[in-house]
This record gives structure tokens, C-alpha cells and sequence, in this order.
């Protein structure tokens, strides 16, 4: 199927050449963009005498290696890798897990960006404009105020991803609809509903280091029936926005970034040429294994964390069993629009 966009979206996608009007290369930006970055990386590392934090944080340039593949290629964010391993695996404290998993997401996802927009990969620009727009408010939001205390980020957000994965599942396996390569004409409800995307989103963000990629990407595909090889690249470029903004609040209005400095620094190297790489892969494989990659993810993190994080008092149980009903509801709803204001040809099933 051919991955055509609108007139208006592939406006927005080229750019154009001021002589001749056709679009320009503008491939060779990204490894110029990695050279520069490398070589002031290398020069701080050298004159700051930083080497040998590799000794000791050595874990989260693992980490990264597979967090930035999955940034680049899924909807799950590199913080979907970061988080849970910083938080179960090194027991770092979930604030701390979440400032890192925006820190590196601002390099890593916003390198990302740069190779999606440089090599004309299809994209949605209304659904990032205001979904980024949202995303701003609900990262303030979620910073300053709606903060949720504990260990209930890392349980809300495994559940949450895992009731999506079980609907991605049915909507991709069992109903079987034909995937859209563009949205529906846009309207102000569109434009709202994306707005308030952004702001939940950006809110959950600021909890886990990511989810507004995620929440864009679930409606993306469930209720409007778009193509994950144009919903995942949307959401990379929204997540690398509001992972910018995440950093700029944490940096230098919350000034709480402290010790993940010093895991910044041993991940950067890695994320920023990783998560082009999974932009890459998307590009070349077909839908179901962009699709089946997420699954499996998704899979690694409930196990994870049924067995890391015993769920045991009546408040977790509680909050377990009403995110799974609530967000089971709401995903159904997206599937049940879907359904009805699609046009018919559109939602004809695959054989």
C-alpha cells in the first residue's frame, strides 16, 4: 500500500528549493548533525576527565543501547526501556528514572526526529502541532502539580501499556481492518481532541519520562485506523518535543536533575545514533513487525513487573484493577468511533 499523504501534508512534509521548487536532499543533516554532537561529547568527556564514569554507570549505556532502538522504532519511548530498568532493575527512585528517561529522550528522540523529517518519512504535522501544543501544558501540569507519589507510576504505566497491547492485538489479528494512510478531513473536534491528548499525555510524561508518544499513538491507531509506519514516526517526533520540554523544566526551573548528569553522559552517545537506527527499521519492514516488536515489549514489561513489583497491599490492587477497567473502556470507545464514522470502504477487513 502506498504510504501517500495530502497535498497539504506533503507540503508540510518537503521543503522546498528556493531555484527550482522541487525538494531538497537534505540527507546529509543527520550525520552532520552526529559528527558535531560526537565530537563535543568526546572533547567534554576528554577535558572534564569523565571516562571513568563508564566504570560505574556502565548499566545505563546498556540500557540505552536497546531504549534507543525501541525510541526510534515504536511508540513506546525510549523511556518505556529506561524507566522500568532504572526503577526495578538499579532501584533508582522513580523521579530520578523519569528526569533521565525525558534527559535522554530530548537527544536521542530529537536525533530521531531529524533523520524522520530529513528523509521525508510520512508524517501527520496537525496531529504533532497540537498534540505538542497539549503536551507542553500537561508536562507543566504533571511537573509542578498533578504529581503521583510512589510506586504507582511504574504499576499505571505497565498496565495501561498492557491493556493497549491486548487491544492493538485484537484490532490488528482478529478484526483485521485495513490501515489508513492519511486522517480524515480535520475539523475542530479533531483539532481539540488532539489538543487534550497532548495535555493527558504530557501529564503521564511527567510521571514516567514517557507516554504522550504512546497515548497519540493508541489513537492514532485505534480510532482513526492509521498506519503504524506513520503513527510511530508521528509520535517519535511529539515524545522528542515534550522530552525537550521535560528537560528544560527539570534543568533549570526544577533544578532537580542532580546524580542522572552522570547517567546522561555515559547514554547520550549511544541514543543519538540508536534511535535514528530504529527510525530506519521502520522504514523497511512492513507494518506487523513494527507491530509485533511493540508486543513483545509489552510483554517484557508486564513480566517484569509482576515479578519486580509484588502487587499486594488493597490500594495497588485497587488502582491495578481501576486502570485496567478504565482504560479497557476508554480503548474501546476508540475502537467503537472507529467503527462508526469511518467511512465503510475504510474499514473493509484485511482477507
Amino acid at each position: 500500500m502506498s504510504l501517500t499523504l495530502d497535498r497539504e501534508e506533503q507540503q508540510t512534509k518537503f521543503v522546498a528549493s528556493p531555484v527550482s521548487g522541487e525538494p531538497k536532499d537534505l540527507r546529509w543533516v543527520y550525520p552532520a548533525a552526529l559528527i558535531l554532537l560526537y565530537i563535543i561529547w568526546v572533547a567534554y568527556m576528554t577535558v572534564t576527565a569523565q571516562w571513568g564514569l563508564f566504570l560505574e554507570y556502565w548499566a545505563a549505556t546498556l540500557t540505552m543501547v536497546l531504549g534507543s532502538f525501541v525510541a526510534g522504532s515504536t511508540a513506546a519511548g525510549g523511556g518505556a526501556v529506561a524507566f522500568p530498568v532504572f526503577t526495578k532493575v538499579l532501584h533508582l527512585t522513580s523521579q530520578n528514572a523519569c528526569v533521565f528517561s525525558l534527559m535522554i529522550q530530548a537527544l536521542g528522540m530529537g536525533m530521531a526526529s531529524l533523520f524522520i523529517l530529513t528523509r521525508r518519512i510520512p508524517l501527520l504535522p496537525k496531529v504533532i502541532l497540537y498534540t505538542s501544543l497539549g503536551g507542553v501544558i500537561g508536562q507543566v501540569l504533571g511537573s509542578f502539580w498533578l504529581i503521583i507519589p510512589g510506586s504507582y507510576p511504574k504499576i499505571l504505566f505497565t498496565f495501561v501499556i498492557t491493556v493497549f497491547g491486548v487491544v492493538l492485538y485484537i484490532s490488528t489479528y482478529i478484526i483485521k481492518w485495513r490501515p489508513l494512510t492519511k486522517m480524515p478531513e480535520w475539523n475542530a473536534w479533531r483539532k481539540w481532541a488532539f489538543f487534550f491528548v497532548g495535555i493527558f499525555g504530557g501529564i503521564f510524561a511527567a510521571q514516567v519520562g514517557s507516554g504522550i508518544d504512546t497515548l497519540t499513538f493508541i489513537v492514532l491507531t485505534l480510532a482513526f485506523g492509521m498506519d503504524e509506519k506513520i503513527s510511530v514516526p508521528t509520535s517519535v517526533i511529539i515524545m522528542a518535543i515534550n522530552a525537550w520540554v521535560g528537560f528544560f523544566l527539570h534543568g533549570l526551573v526544577l533544578d532537580d536533575i542532580g546524580p542522572m548528569w552522570d547517567y546522561w553522559l555515559v547514554a547520550v552517545e549511544v541514543v543519538i545514533l540508536g534511535a535514528p537506527l530504529g527510525a530506519f527499521m521502520v522504514m523497511k519492514v512492513n507494518r506487523h513487525a513494527v507491530i509485533n516488536f511493540l508486543l513483545v515489549l509489552i510483554t517484557v514489561e508486564l513480566g517484569t513487573t509482576l515479578v519486580l513489583i509484588p502487587i499486594r497491599t488493597p490500594t495497588e490492587i485497587g488502582m491495578t484493577a481501576g486502570a485496567i477497567l478504565i482504560f479497557g473502556l476508554f480503548f474501546w470507545l476508540l475502537l467503537h468511533y472507529r467503527h462508526q464514522h469511518l467511512p465503510e470502504a475504510e474499514l473493509r477487513k484485511i482477507d
